[in-house]
Formats: C-alpha cells, sequence, structure tokens
C-alpha cells in the first residue's frame, strides 16, 4: 500500500492512476488548511443593528416571502 501527500498527487498523477488501474492499494492523505484565530470584537462601533431587527415582518411582506 502506498502513502501520499497532496503535493505528491498532484505531481506525479500519471503514476497513481496506473497503480490504481493494477489493483495496487493507494491512499491519499490531505492536510487540514491552517486554523487562524478568531478576532472578537473587530467591527465594534462599526456596524449597527436597529431596535426592531427581531421584530415580526408586516403581513404583506411575510406573505411575499411565502409566496401567498
Amino acid at each position: 500500500m502506498q502513502n501520499t501527500n497532496s503535493p505528491e498527487i498532484r505531481t506525479d498523477s500519471l503514476q497513481r492512476a496506473d497503480a490504481a488501474q493494477s489493483s495496487e492499494q493507494a491512499s491519499a492523505e490531505c492536510s487540514a488548511p491552517a486554523v487562524s484565530p478568531v478576532r472578537f470584537g473587530i467591527l465594534q462601533g462599526q456596524i449597527r443593528i436597529p431596535d426592531d431587527f427581531d421584530a415580526p415582518l408586516p403581513d404583506d411582506l411575510l406573505d411575499a416571502f411565502e409566496g401567498r
């Protein structure tokens, strides 16, 4: 069984395809993307949310959303 990672898969994919056709077992490993830390408060003071943000919609607008 052959193990390989993403850059190797890109460079010699034709050889890997030949190995797969010959019924040889192969495994591809991909590394997870780097995780960046979350920065809370980065937009503080730049966004305003109105007080009635979660108020119910008027009936005519609600009907339009629901396709009535």
